[in-house]
């Protein structure tokens, strides 16, 4: 690509343009302008106003000596479908691009694959015990919103060279930056997303994306300290404001949703290639400026973080007086003309020019025709303007009944990203000490007045308990009723006795006393302040012998027991709540 080309990347708060050309393996950027992109124009990917979204990139050339005519775009969207395949090797890797497209049912779920638009980039070729394999990054893009993009070149004047993915562009570019030989953690934190990529040298081992970004740390902040936007911007933008007004819980709330994505897509990386560790973390994006994020994650993914601080294969010329740090914020619109993915819209026109011979007879046929049936066409074409100027005012009548539908579509859009963080949320808050309360009032319902519990452990729901027993008659098991009461509880699981100790004594029965109750020998008072004790029958002197040798002898018995067992959700509220999870992950 010797010749210069415009970059366009559009997003929902800034449109980039670059000027660059591609030499060998060297990117070299002449150019670049930012403009905040215009309110109603763009929607996740969609330009909804191509005429704004035009006059939006003029205002950013103007007057800046951009000079190039071709234009490459870089989209980002979740209408955008992604998706990893293993094919099998071809020498010729256009025939890959059409197996690709014909197994599109297999890989994207999709009524009519003829309302999309294919595209693959090959991330690796490798042996396998089967043969020698490819595994692709395969995408599938709304052909409606491509269109849009083509709409706004020819606002622009400008020839559509090629259209990449996002994805795409920033990893052909991450792949110049990589050491080989390693495998690095990846992470490029944006205000509303946050893509985690796994590299292995130049080779993109895992891309996932997490629906969380710099938006959402500042959002939780406000609600954690209860101040303003712009105050927790102001705290996440400086380490020493954030260590002096936000505590390291208070921190830990805010980014846990963000670590926590950054977290999944980690560990599933570490399931799936147990054997490789990763040696490294590096950050970039407008979320890296996050105050304290590089400790954070750090701490909980165990690796050294660092940020880019310079682009290798990318040389800064010309007009394009940038920062180290505002050239990161257009990789997208630099990796896309290294290897981009072309999610081009192909036109299939035929050639539809004739000989001159031909042309001749079809105007003498044409002449003829128009003699015979001139009154009729006029006629047909009197209807056909009628019919089509009542359509057109049928339509436009339908249009102004659904003009607020972009309003509702974005009310909806909103009111599904503030449901999935409270699911989120919601989710954080249950745990199985939840029924401790409860389950001590149940234990003071059930046990015996004089039962003692000498011991309590407690730890996320798994109790261990030593209770005593008081004396109580040998032929009645108390641990046994306490153990059956205890099992009657709907939310205790794994109830187990781990040791039972019996004390023994008997006790001589004298009679009843007026209220019914039972009466037992008791030693003589040697002094008025002695306490009575219960005689046992096994220490009995001679003379108590006779006094009590014919009374009934009751035996008592005290018990020292421990159980452990675990309390929780009831089983039917556990499905309930994993039926909800399923169904969210559904839609």
């Amino acid at each position: 690509m010797a010749n210069k080309v415009l970059t366009i990347y559009i997003s929902s708060d800034a449109i980039r343009v670059a000027e660059m050309q591609k030499n060998n393996k060297q990117v070299i950027l002449s150019n670049a302008s930012e403009i905040t992109t215009p309110a109603g124009c763009f929607n996740d990917g969609y330009l909804l106003d191509v005429t704004s979204a035009a006059e939006a990139v003029r205002q950013a050339i103007f007057g800046r000596g951009f000079s190039a005519k071709d234009v490459f775009f870089t989209i980002s969207s979740k209408k955008i479908a992604s998706k990893e395949v293993e094919v099998n090797y071809f020498k010729d890797t256009k025939k890959l691009g059409n197996i690709l497209q014909a197994n599109s049912g297999e890989y994207f779920p999709m009524s009519n694959s003829g309302d999309y638009v294919f595209a693959y980039s090959i991330l690796e070729d490798y042996m396998t015990e089967e043969g020698r394999k490819y595994r692709v990054s395969a995408v599938a893009a709304p052909t409606d919103l491509i269109r849009g993009y083509y709409e706004l070149a020819d606002e622009l004047k400008l020839n559509v060279k090629n259209i990449d993915y996002f994805g795409n562009s920033v990893i052909q570019l991450l792949s110049m930056q990589m050491t080989p030989g390693r495998t690095d953690l990846v992470i490029q934190i944006e205000k509303d997303v946050t893509y985690v990529n796994v590299m292995r040298g130049s080779v993109l081992v895992l891309q996932r994306s997490v629906n969380y970004g710099k938006n959402a740390v500042t959002n939780a902040l406000m609600d954690v300290k209860k101040i303003s936007e712009k105050d927790a911007k102001t705290l996440l933008s400086n380490e020493t404001l954030l260590d002096q007004h936000v505590t390291a819980d208070e921190y830990a709330s805010a980014v846990q949703y963000l670590v926590n994505g950054i977290g999944r897509a980690v560990e599933y990386h570490r399931q799936k290639n147990p054997g490789e560790l990763l040696q490294g973390i590096k950050i970039f994006g407008e979320g890296s400026s996050i105050a304290g994020i590089e400790k954070i994650l750090q701490r909980e993914l165990g690796a050294q973080v660092e940020h880019f601080e310079t682009l290798s294969g990318v040389v800064i010329r010309g007009q394009a007086s940038l920062t180290a740090e505002e050239v990161l914020r257009y990789l997208p619109n630099i990796g896309c003309v290294i290897d981009p993915m072309s999610l081009m819209i192909k036109s299939g026109k035929k050639d539809s020019s004739i000989g001159s011979a031909d042309l001749i007879k079809a105007l003498r046929i044409i002449l003829a025709l128009a003699a015979i049936f001139s009154i009729t066409f006029c006629v047909i074409t009197y209807i056909q303007h009628d019919k089509a100027v009542k359509e057109r005012d049928r339509i436009k009548a339908e249009i102004e009944k659904i003009k607020d539908i972009e309003e509702i579509a974005n009310e909806y859009d909103r009111a599904m990203k503030e449901y999935d963080l409270m699911v989120a949320f919601e989710k954080t808050t249950h745990n199985d000490n939840e029924y401790v309360l409860q389950f001590i009032e149940d234990m003071e319902k059930l046990l015996p007045v004089e039962t003692r519990v000498n011991k309590i452990e407690c730890i996320n729901g798994d109790w261990k308990m030593d209770v005593e027993t008081g004396w109580h008659d040998y032929n009645k098991n108390e641990v046994a009723d306490v153990i059956v009461q205890l099992g009657g509880l709907e939310y205790l699981k794994d109830l187990r006795i781990e040791s039972v100790e019996e004390e023994y004594k008997y006790l001589i029965l004298t009679g009843l006393d007026d209220d019914g109750n039972y009466v037992y020998a008791t030693k003589p008072k040697e002094k008025d302040d002695d306490p009575l004790e219960y005689v046992e029958a096994d220490k009995m002197d001679e003379n108590e012998e006779d006094t009590y040798g014919d009374m009934p002898v009751i035996t008592k018995v005290k018990s020292k027991y421990e159980f452990k067992c675990h309390i929780g959700f009831p089983e039917e509220v556990e499905e309930e709540a994993a039926a909800s999870e399923e169904g969210g992950a559904a839609e």
